[in-house]
């Protein structure tokens, strides 16, 4: 498929999904996939939490792929100049229903509608999977441009190798859908060194790509919340806070997260 094929097929899922996410977001879905979502994105948001706290008041954040707005929301509560961009038009009607005092505007990561040198940091939270290479490359182009000097980019992407196995399970899935002559969705499989390494391309000083939540704690909840709820309590004994620096063990993690500085 072609770079703007790829981009309106993530489009169109998620204004498929955007109730589900809604209805997760909101606690209403009890699900056992909704259980390692939300585990897994209350680690990373530990590590976004750290990087506001280093910020003056409302200094300007701009998130990426803001979805129903509910982290948006979150980071407005800290008092920060918060503005949320997506590109489904689902997704960004349930965010300015639930949240009608923030900004949301339409937009997409690889052509963003802001001036430069706009925003001390830029986040995107389970975005860029959606899209393919190029589409990264020029999303990080246009980031480091709206970043102000020393700003930091902040974002996740999926990691080849994480031990839930999803990437071979992804491609299993999409011979399937290939012979059903059906439409499997788009997913942009990376590792910490390409990240490093496609970032220090476009400019930026700094860069930091490392894991968060051991992956199999995925696979365990497939078999219910009591076996998940004891497995994620044994990842904590053996891992403490899943927060992976070093080799292998950030290849193998649930969450791939990339901090940059410009």
């Amino acid at each position: 498929m072609k770079t703007s094929e790829i981009r309106d097929l993530a489009i169109e899922r998620h204004n498929i999904d955007a109730e589900f996410f809604q209805n997760t977001y909101s606690d209403i879905i009890t699900a056992n996939k909704a259980y390692p979502f939300k585990y897994g994105r209350n680690l990373v948001l530990q590590d976004l939490a750290e990087i506001l706290n280093s910020l003056p008041p409302n200094s300007k954040v701009l998130d990426i792929g803001s979805g129903t707005g509910h982290l948006t929301n979150w980071i407005a509560g800290k008092n920060f100049d918060v503005i949320g961009m997506e590109p489904s038009a689902n997704m960004i009607r349930f965010a300015k229903q639930n949240f009608p005092e923030i900004s949301f505007v339409e937009g997409i990561s690889s052509a963003l509608p802001f001036q430069e040198n706009q925003f001390d940091l830029v986040i995107a939270f389970e975005v860029f999977r959606y899209l393919d290479k190029e589409e990264n490359r020029k999303t990080f182009e246009e980031v480091y441009k709206v970043l102000k000097p020393g700003g930091i980019f902040f974002f996740t992407q999926v990691n080849k190798y994480a031990t839930d196995y999803y990437y071979p399970f992804y491609y299993l899935k999409k011979v399937a859908y290939k012979m059903l002559k059906k439409t499997y969705h788009y997913c942009f499989f990376t590792t910490p060194v390409m990240q490093e390494k496609l970032l220090k391309e476009k400019g930026f000083k700094y860069v930091n790509a490392y894991g968060r939540m051991s992956a199999s704690i995925r696979l365990a909840y497939k078999f219910g919340k009591g076996i998940g709820d004891f497995y994620t309590k044994a990842m904590e004994r053996i891992f403490g806070k899943q927060h992976f620096q070093k080799q292998p063990y950030k290849s193998f993690a649930g969450h791939l997260v990339v901090v940059a500085k410009k």
